[in-house]
């Protein structure tokens, strides 16, 4: 059976372990319906692993919370927060009047000493995120990450083949985290060491998990744009290599592609052709997308948690890997 390996991979993120449910669902859902076989049948077709890294800066970002305020009451503030950002991942609307409620109160009963406590909770659990990826500051942080990615690679290749074709379907941040991996492990083979030992080891030999099997990158609310401040004017012309470097040898005539989804309310996500011609060479398509356009709420910067609960969008993403599916399986 002919199989192609999907990685979702979360933005900045609380430790939520059901977050790829709703995107799987729907590009299960939109993958069958372009090939016309049941949503059942398409579990050999497609091989989905959710790559999850939030776990790893969770507990120590629980940690700061409460010695920011300690005298709150129980756990029940934070886990009501984290209880509206799962609905939210699941595409849940609703969720978001008492969530935007919460961080624009500036007072909690419990937590007086310093005002708006849901807002500093979501700085220091998504800013702090960003602060705690920081290679620069030290690569414990970035290294533990690159290793949860290089796992859930690896897992892949156990259930889909060592040599399957790859696509990654990254939300915001994700989708910087997946660029670096994937640059990482290029510079590395041409003579840079980026790689550190424990993220080799975690990806082990397999073409799939090195990333040399890159066909498909869906990059979702991306802020790839901004993360060019932080490196040289040089740096800029230098995405990673795309597609991988073993795709065409093992499946010639593949149509693979760069597709970065975005949304012109959603001010963390920018285009990214226009960064530079080497950009223009790799990127398939900005395509700009309004999602769920039919609700005005999401004519704001709310728009940026709803890209992959979108069935528009990730209808998108079936119907260029059923159409590969079908030329791999002939």
């Amino acid at each position: 059976m002919t199989r192609i390996a999907v990685a979702i991979v979360h933005g900045i993120e609380i430790s939520d372990p059901d977050f790829a449910a709703t995107p799987t669902r729907l590009l299960r859902q939109g993958f069958a319906r372009e090939l016309g076989v049941p949503v059942a049948d398409t579990e050999d077709m497609l091989v989905v692993e959710p790559v999850h890294w939030a776990p790893y800066l969770e507990r120590r970002q629980r940690e700061l919370f409460a010695k920011i305020y300690p005298a709150q009451t129980g756990p029940s503030f934070v886990d009501e927060l984290s209880r509206l950002i799962k609905m939210i991942n699941a595409g849940g609307v609703a969720a978001l009047v008492p969530f935007v409620a919460s961080l624009l109160n500036p007072f909690r009963c419990g937590l007086r000493s310093l005002r708006y406590p849901a807002a500093r909770w979501m700085v220091v659990h998504f800013v702090g995120d960003v602060i705690a990826y920081d290679r620069t500051a030290g690569a414990t942080n970035y290294t533990a990450i690159h290793e949860t990615f290089a796992r859930g690679l690896a897992a892949l290749a156990d259930r889909a083949g060592e040599d399957a074709p790859l696509c990654v379907i990254a939300h915001s941040f994700g989708s910087v985290l997946a660029s670096d991996y994937v640059y990482d492990r290029q510079q590395s083979d041409q003579g840079r060491a980026l790689v550190a030992p424990a993220v080799a080891a975690a990806a082990g030999p397999s073409p799939l998990a090195r990333g040399e099997t890159l066909g498909w990158f869906y990059t979702m609310g991306s802020p790839l744009a901004l993360w060019s401040l932080r490196y040289p004017a040089a740096e800029l012309d230098r995405p990673i290599a795309f597609p991988g470097s073993g795709l065409a040898d093992r499946y010639p005539g593949l149509p693979g592609e760069w597709v970065n989804f975005y949304d012109a309310d959603d001010v963390i996500a920018y285009p990214m052709r226009g960064l530079s011609p080497a950009y223009a060479r790799v990127v398939t398509e900005d395509r700009a997308v309004s999602v769920h356009g039919w609700n005005p709420i999401f004519a704001t910067p709310l728009a940026h948690p709803y890209y992959w609960s979108d069935r528009a969008v990730m209808q998108r993403i079936a119907r260029s890997l059923a159409a590969a599916w079908t030329l791999m399986d002939r």
